[in-house]
């Protein structure tokens, strides 16, 4: 069972805990008749022996004289059992007084001493009677592993989120007192410059100790008295399990709280965040501490491992802990401001040409390239367009989400598989789809993947070990890695270059690969988390947690983050070979990626089953002499075998749960990466998300606003998929004639004053003036124009440009900026008000294919006008399309029919050239077909029997296994189709098929 760990206790100044509910109540029943009898029986006693505390007559100047009595002597000694009894009564009203009112400490009763702590405790005693009372822990629904339904744990407890209408407001950004001086910042953390945070965590209880504000002073700041300065830091401030700081006497066991600047001691763990003023920074050098080195997994050192965490044997934290606090080594921050990170690309003029790493060369300054390059010139920031759609603001699953949205848009297409664009049942979803291809920023995420993989092969070529790293960010100037502390500050290999003292490798965009890279995929478990302050995308690597990274705080929106987080693993570029694992979540979400996600009822089954997969590469590392996966994984690539392992739990699991899932997630010779939705107190990274998906990290000093997506969103998004891919399976085709085009010219041996290439990357010929700045914008423009056959209204136009919509003055501009470019001739609107081309002016190579096409129909040998046709193609068609453009195709359908068209042409070109024994063409024909539509099994299956029929038994087994590889990386996910697989079995006998990755 996912189970919730025993409800912890809220600690009251100086509040102990008990056995049992038996037990309290009786305590509190004793407690209760002790306070009785003191403050009733004593009067009682005194008045009845020895009658009232004053005298019943006005003693005489004699009695100061006279011999006393032994009346007397009893008399005196009452008066003062009387005063003794007044002052225990009054720190007794003191301490009720106080426990009424819910919150701080009772005022000090001068010699008080043992009265008032005698008082306190009678008083804590009653209050045991009440134990029925307590507060209402949010628990996750998860299902379990005996089958049981699940369960929530009620109590109620005054100062908590009864009052939870008063404390809607999210959590400030974080903010430093130093002394009575309150400084604004913001945590995005770059290390280079900042102030001091320093936060705590509540420490369990330690048999009937609770610990208390009044603790965490006096151990952190000397003086118990200064609880009050801790509470005003941390009021209203939500913790991991969601509830609020509202009531001083009330804090919970793990809950992490920021203590004031001058704090110190074993326990104190201090991150650095950076001011919120541009231009000015405050640099705090701490007091350096020397490191306890503990061996991390995957290899390299983590520093301050703290005593009492060996101890306990949780995982390792990135803090100084003791007692003489340095900074957090880690810092994940921005790097939109970095000046190593300049947009300049290699070539031009007034950029040097960029010389390789050497040893000795890592004297990096602002402005250098890299460690031994030539000093890139400042770059004068360029206003942004006011045309379009900018990726950041397109965000749908979160602010800016356009890795995750990509990752979810190339998973859709290759579910497609060679049909690509969407079909006639995905008219109900083309909302969602449009949605969808909006936010997603594909080339950025082409960008990531390929960097990655280049670091990998290059650092693999120069037998070094690939660096362990906390984070990534991405900006659309570069790629930044936040390395673990502990790593060798060595050089990268080039054109990465090491900033911020080796801490940092960054790749600026422009010196980033040109193509994809074929190299194994270093960090599986990369993976976004949301944008920090400067806006740049951050990235988490859960590996590097080696333990349980835990989402708390609001359970609901920790839920929408956390499906978020598990739907980009399961369908990004860089997370070769993982395996996402669900367990206990609402819905079965495996629809996104079936071969890369799995739904569990039990935690037990999911357990097994994660164990089971990676006991293979406990057994292959020890085979392989390798310490850890990570080293395994780049020295003997396979992406089956080291493929990460994440388990995601909907809810805090129990003790034996936990430590099983910490063993697996510690173990360096196996990838498996946990997180949980919930506080874990002994997880090393735990996450606090509010109300607005702000996720903070208060230990590692992040903080960040979070993608998510919610169960209404994921609904969408698993119909959408199911629908392709019920269409991807459905391969009947609807003959339809093709139209010929009066004024389309089929003759290319004259160039048009406009031309158009859509079958392929987008490009627009035209020889008009045009700003740079507005190309982009004006051939997507042009591209839709050209997807029409008839026209467009404006209004139309302008929906599907801009989907977030567009004054009518903006919008004409950009038409006449346009038609400026093609020519007033080549782009008019006709006396409807419907913009189109003119054909005559303006040749677009899809209408000349289908004017071909129909001409080859007509004719007894087709070679010569599908040739022609054929000719056109040059490359994957709508590739390389700019982030935040052309979410039009989703509702266009012209994606599907440009396939469908060039597939049957290369279908009957190959037939025809048969049927006059000319294989060259024939196989000319399907290697066209093959460059445009990748994953058409169709061509892939005429393919085999060309080479089958012309060529070897080699030949059909080179082909076999190009084919394979291309369905691998555009195919759909569950592989080949049969008919493809039983082709290739009568071809090759006993030929070994590779498994299906998604």
């Amino acid at each position: 069972m996912v189970k919730t760990s025993e409800p912890v206790r809220s600690a009251r100044l100086p509040q102990r805990g008990s056995g049992s509910a038996g037990a309290d109540r009786l305590k509190g029943l004793v407690s209760l008749v002790a306070i009785l009898a003191i403050v009733g029986g004593v009067p009682y006693v005194l008045l009845r022996f020895f009658g009232t505390p004053w005298p019943d007559k006005m003693p005489t100047r004699d009695l100061l004289f006279d011999q006393l009595s032994t009346d007397t002597v009893l008399g005196i000694i009452a008066f003062f059992i009387w005063l003794a009894w007044l002052h225990f009564v009054i720190c007794l009203i003191a301490e009720a007084v106080t426990e009424i009112r819910g919150h701080g400490l009772s005022p000090r009763i001068p010699l008080g001493g043992g009265s008032q702590n005698l008082a306190r405790k009678l008083i804590a005693g009653v209050v045991l009677i009440a134990g029925a009372t307590s507060v209402t822990l949010p628990v996750a629904n998860a299902v379990t592993t005996s089958g049981t339904t699940p369960s929530s744990i009620s109590v109620t407890q005054g100062g908590d989120n009864s009052n939870a209408a008063n404390f809607r407001q999210t959590e400030a950004r974080s903010t430093v007192l130093s002394g009575t001086t309150h400084t604004g910042v913001r945590t995005n953390n770059d290390h280079q410059a900042g102030q001091v945070v320093k936060y705590t965590e509540v420490r369990p209880p330690q048999g009937r100790n609770y610990d208390c504000l009044w603790d965490i002073a006096e151990r952190y700041l000397g003086e118990g008295r200064r609880y009050k300065e801790i509470y005003d830091l941390n009021k209203f401030k939500l913790q991991p399990d969601g509830r609020r700081l509202t009531n001083p006497d009330l804090i919970m066991p793990g809950w992490q709280v920021r203590l004031p600047a001058d704090a110190k001691g074993a326990g104190v763990h201090t991150v650095r965040v950076q001011i919120d003023q541009p231009g000015t920074h405050t640099e705090v050098k701490p007091t350096q501490a020397k490191p306890v080195e503990t061996k991390p997994k995957g290899g390299g050192t983590v520093e301050s491992r703290t005593s009492h965490e060996d101890a306990a044997g949780k995982g390792s934290r990135w803090f100084e802990e003791q007692g003489i606090e340095k900074p957090s080594s880690i810092g994940i921050g921005s790097a939109v401001n970095d000046p190593t990170a300049r947009n300049a690309k290699p070539g031009q003029p007034e950029v040097g040409t960029v010389q390789p790493h050497n040893p000795g060369t890592a004297d990096a300054q602002p402005g250098d390239p890299a460690a031994g390059g030539t000093k890139v010139p400042d770059v004068v920031p360029v206003a942004a367009s006011s045309h379009g759609v900018d990726p950041v603001e397109a965000g749908i699953y979160g602010f800016g989400a356009t890795l995750l949205a990509a990752g979810i848009a190339l998973a859709l297409k290759r579910r497609r598989g060679w049909a690509q664009g969407p079909g006639p049942k995905a008219a109900g979803h083309r909302q969602t789809e449009v949605g969808l291809r909006l936010a997603a920023d594909i080339p950025t995420a082409e960008f990531v993947d390929n960097s990655l993989r280049m670091l990998g092969a290059s650092m693999a070529e120069d037998n070094r070990t690939m660096p362990r790293v906390v984070a990534a960010l991405v900006t659309p100037r570069a790629l930044t890695l936040v390395l673990a502390p502990g790593e060798p500050q060595a050089l990268p290999p080039g054109p990465w270059q090491a900033i911020a003292d080796g801490t940092r490798w960054v790749l600026r965009r422009a010196y980033g690969p040109q193509g994809p890279v074929d190299a194994p995929a270093p960090y599986p478990t990369l993976v976004t988390l949301g944008q920090n302050a400067d806006g740049s995308t951050v990235l988490i690597d859960l590996d590097t947690a080696n333990g349980i990274v835990s989402f708390g705080g609001v359970t609901d929106a920790s839920r929408d983050v956390v499906g978020s987080v598990a739907a980009e693993l399961a369908t990004n570029l860089w997370s070769e070979g993982a395996h996402v694992s669900m367990v206990g979540f609402g819905d079965d979400l495996s629809t996104l990626a079936p071969s890369r996600l799995s739904y569990w009822t039990s935690l037990d089954d999911a357990l097994h089953e994660v164990t089971r997969r990676t006991d293979a590469q406990v057994q292959a590392c020890g085979r392989r002499d390798a310490d850890s996966v990570a080293v395994a994984r780049m020295a003997y690539p396979d992406p089956l075998l080291w493929g990460a392992e994440i388990i995601f739990v909907s809810a805090p699991p129990s003790p034996d749960e936990e430590q099983r899932l910490a063993r697996l997630a510690a173990d360096p010779k196996r990838c498996v990466a946990v997180v949980v939705v919930g506080d874990v107190l002994g997880s090393p990274w735990r996450f606090v998300v509010d109300e607005k998906n702000n996720a903070v990290c208060r230990l590692l000093g992040l903080e960040v606003d979070a993608h998510s997506i919610n169960p209404a969103q994921f609904a969408d998004l698993v119909s959408l998929f199911k629908t392709a891919e019920s269409e991807a399976l459905d391969k009947r085709r609807i003959e339809q004639d093709m139209p010929a085009y009066e004024f389309s010219s089929s003759d290319l041996s004259q160039a048009a004053p406009v031309e158009v290439d859509l079958l392929g990357p987008v490009e627009v010929d035209a020889r008009g003036p045009i700003d740079e700045g507005r190309v982009q914008l004006s051939t997507e423009i042009v591209a839709f124009l050209a997807s029409q056959d008839y026209g467009v209204h404006p209004n139309v136009l302008a929906g599907a440009i801009w989907p977030r919509g567009i004054s009518e003055e903006l919008r004409d501009a950009a038409l006449e900026h346009t038609r400026n470019w093609l020519g007033l001739d080549a782009m008019y609107a006709d006396e409807s008000g419907r913009w189109m081309l003119n054909r005559s002016i303006v040749r677009v190579d899809w209408d000349v294919f289908r004017t071909l096409a129909k001409q080859a129909s007509l004719m007894d040998d087709p070679r010569g006008p599908l040739s022609t046709a054929l000719s056109l193609v040059h490359g994957q068609s709508w590739a390389n399309l700019p982030a935040g453009r052309y979410s039009w195709l989703a509702a266009s359908g012209i994606e599907r029919r440009m396939a469908e068209a060039v597939v049957d042409a290369a279908l009957k070109l190959a037939e025809a050239s048969l049927r006059h024994n000319d294989g060259n063409l024939a196989r000319t024909a399907l290697q066209t077909g093959l460059s445009f539509s990748p994953a058409s099994e169709d061509l892939w299956r005429a393919t085999l029997r060309l080479a089958a029929h012309f060529g070897t038994s080699s030949d059909v087994t080179n082909v076999a296994g190009q084919m394979y590889t291309a369905l691998a990386k555009h195919g759909g996910p569950r592989g080949a189709e049969a008919e493809t697989d039983a082709l290739v079995d009568e071809l090759l006998p006993g030929y070994r098929r590779p498994a299906a990755v998604a």
